[in-house]
């Protein structure tokens, strides 16, 4: 019996990354059905019944090796790009970008000054968020300083994320 080594590593959703000890692979799809290229140049379709155990793979081609690394490393940047352009706008929230600068300073009257805070809210979800929260980003953004209690009477709901 030989010695297997498989690992699979999710780029991301629907793209995955195969290592074995006979060279590397890419697989495009979801759950049931998915495209496969190797660097050997085999390509192949599978499609499956999800939980079963059931499935059929067709190998498209088992071409050179050196097409088939060339047309992996094709797939693997189309992946990539398909990812950043998929996910830009997580992508530009995590680096801050987009992100409102603007602070509103005005206080309604009779509000405790203790419970006054600086929170962000999201016009648009009705939702305040704690600044470090990961949905305190976005277009519809701005920063405020106001009381939880005065938040909520404007119609705005605390964060189930960072909980304010």
């Amino acid at each position: 019996m030989g010695l297997r080594f498989r690992k699979s590593i999710t780029i991301f959703p629907g793209v995955k990354l195969n290592i074995s000890k006979t060279g590397v692979s890419v697989s495009v799809g979801k759950k049931g059905a998915h495209v496969n290229a190797g660097t050997s140049g085999r390509k192949s379709v599978s499609v499956g019944i999800p939980g079963t155990g059931l499935s059929y793979t067709k190998t498209i081609s088992s071409g050179k090796k050196t097409l088939g690394i060339a047309f992996t490393a094709v797939v693997i940047a189309g992946a990539v790009i398909m990812g950043l352009f998929k996910y830009k706008d997580k992508i530009a929230g995590f680096f801050g970008a987009g992100q409102k600068s603007a602070v509103e300073t005005t206080v309604e009257g009779g509000a405790d000054p203790s419970a006054i805070e600086t929170y962000v809210i999201n016009t648009s979800t009705k939702k305040y968020h704690l600044s470090t929260c990961r949905y305190a980003r976005g277009d519809n953004v701005k920063s405020v300083k106001e009381s939880k209690a005065q938040l909520e009477k404007e119609g705005y709901q605390a964060c189930r994320t960072c909980k304010p």
